[in-house]
């Protein structure tokens, strides 16, 4: 049996120590209520060449090109012609949003902790948004059909672009705020979390990542608390812009375009990019409603939900007969470890 006399001073002190006002919840974000609503914007630009889809095995009645207005045409030239092309959209969303968060409320320091924030904000599927393709090729020829294509901007509707993903992640262990109580158990409070936003978009199949972008979650609202359980509610107005440069060779598209001197056909080709910048932004307002209960409290030894000298109690009597439920840091082995671990958490309270 280990002794406990070197505790014994120990014990006489914390039985004079209060319970904790500080209360650990564990909080999840109602989908069915919490959402973003606003607007999303995306712009990519790229740069490469089209080619017709002929070859001479397999394809010998497809499209040749030949950049210029003028010159004579091989009956087997197909050249590549330079051409740029930008991809634009912007579009309402409209989402639902699911996550969750640990939150510790203070209410005597009259502080909040939030931590290991997160929110989906597409929690009911990917959002589609209608995209437009600017293109800008040099001035060339095609053969079958033979047509010429003057070196001005064709703007083209490529359908839609799916944003598969836009997660926000907590960075900081702990995110600390203020908490204004305005009734018994009503709260107002507000809190700064830093984070990251991870997105995801996909055109035409091909996926277009945008990763570990700064986001502050800005978060302002009401906290009830009742009993056991906490009621959360709060909004942020979310504005932000990114721009990157990927260089990114994308896959190689057929593109079919019309002719347009003489116009009436249609002219089969190739196109080999090379993704050069991407900017991407986002202004919205996002709400959500939140519930949680009461974490499980280390220190809560009797399990009646307040830590005081009755757990304190509870500890030193399983740490004296060697039981097992003194084993607080799960080692297998009962010794003044487990005292000092238990010790630590009954100052810190719950």
């Amino acid at each position: 049996m280990p002794s406990i006399r070197p505790f014994a001073a120990c014990a006489v002190s914390l039985a004079v120590v209060s319970a904790s006002l500080a209360q650990n919840y564990v909080v999840v974000i109602d989908q069915s209520v919490s959402g973003l609503v606003g607007s999303v914007s995306f712009t990519a630009d790229t740069s490469g060449t089209l080619v017709g889809n002929w070859d001479p095995d397999t394809n010998p009645d497809g499209t040749r090109t030949k950049p210029g207005l003028w010159g004579s045409f091989g009956a087997t030239e197909n050249v590549p012609v330079p051409v740029q092309m930008g991809l634009e959209l912007a579009g309402p969303l409209d989402t639902e949003t699911a996550g969750g968060f640990g939150l510790q409320l203070d209410t005597d320091g009259a502080t909040l902790m939030v931590e290991g924030f997160s929110a989906d904000f597409l929690a009911d599927g990917p959002a589609s948004i209608p995209a437009t393709m600017s293109f800008y090729p040099e001035s060339f020829r095609t053969r079958n059909p033979d047509s010429t294509y003057i070196g001005i901007p064709i703007e083209l509707p490529l359908g839609d672009l799916s944003i598969t993903s836009m997660v926000v992640a907590q960075t900081e262990d702990t995110a600390v705020g203020v908490l204004t109580e305005t009734a018994p158990g009503e709260y107002d409070f507000a809190v700064v979390i830093p984070a990251v936003l991870n997105a995801e978009f996909e055109l035409l199949g091909t996926p277009y990542p945008v990763e570990g972008l700064p986001f502050a979650v800005t978060l302002a609202g009401t906290i009830s608390v009742s009993g056991d359980s906490v009621a959360v509610s709060a909004a942020q107005t979310i504005e932000f812009e990114d721009a990157q440069e990927p260089g990114l060779d994308l896959p190689e598209l057929p593109l079919d375009l019309p002719t347009v001197l003489p116009p009436g056909y249609t002219a089969h080709l190739l196109l080999n990019l090379t993704l050069d910048t991407v900017s991407s932004a986002l202004d919205g307002t996002f709400t959500f409603s939140a519930s949680g209960v009461q974490a499980a409290c280390p220190a809560d030894f009797n399990g009646d939900t307040v830590v005081n000298t009755l757990d304190f109690v509870a500890f030193l009597n399983a740490f004296v007969a060697q039981d097992g439920s003194a084993d607080f840091n799960g080692d297998t082995v009962v010794n003044t470890i487990d005292f000092v671990a238990f010790l630590n958490a009954f100052v810190a309270g719950c």
